[in-house]
């Protein structure tokens, strides 16, 4: 995509993510391991599942978010922010079942960043 094109996905939101409303930076396109303010195009019906890469079809996501949508439809999203708010809320009053959650987290986090090296 060129510089024309992902200006224009960006400023359809004015600069923030489309997911959580943070904002990002147009000069910080790409993955980063920080937020700060990096940013990826989201296709909204994802490509894989017929969607054009079209500027229609693009909203700026910041990285986080971006990776974290994989290819859920918006009912999956949605129930995945319901379990959330539930395990947030566990592990806030630190539960047996919210340290376990945390233990997975850290776990899975873990994971990640060994498979981000190799």
């Amino acid at each position: 995509m060129g510089t024309n094109t992902l200006r224009a996905i960006f400023e359809k939101t004015n600069g923030h993510c489309h997911f959580c409303g943070d904002p990002i930076t147009f000069e910080h396109r790409g993955w980063a391991d920080v937020h700060d303010g990096h940013w990826e195009v989201d296709h909204v019906a994802q490509r894989h599942k017929g969607g054009a890469a079209s500027i229609e079809n693009c909203l700026p996501a910041c990285t986080g978010c971006n990776r974290l949508r994989w290819s859920y439809t918006g009912d999956d999203l949605r129930e995945l922010l319901r379990m959330g708010v539930v395990a947030q809320y566990e592990v806030r009053r630190g539960s047996e079942l919210g340290r376990r959650l945390e233990d997975r987290r850290s776990k899975r986090l873990e994971q990640n960043r060994a498979r981000r090296r190799t």
